[in-house]
């Protein structure tokens, strides 16, 4: 994964200052967390694998996982 990232980000861009790389590191997290089908997941995104998790076991997370989807006030 780590490798992953690296060569989406660092390998690939350059970076004025440190925000700008946190920024552009957290917007490639977001969307490969919510694209990105995963084999070891039954190809299912790593967030619809949460919100499974959620609606058969709502008792083993705090947070709803819908409250950290992205919208119109994000």
């Amino acid at each position: 994964m780590v490798r992953t990232i690296k060569e989406a980000t660092i390998k690939s861009f350059h970076y004025a200052s440190i925000q700008e790389l946190r920024r552009h590191v957290a917007d490639w997290l977001i969307a490969y967390n919510f694209a990105k089908q995963l084999k070891a997941l039954k190809l299912r995104t790593p967030y619809e694998a949460i919100d499974a998790l959620w609606k058969s076991k709502p008792d083993a997370l705090i947070i709803k996982p819908s409250h950290h989807m992205l919208g119109l006030n994000t």
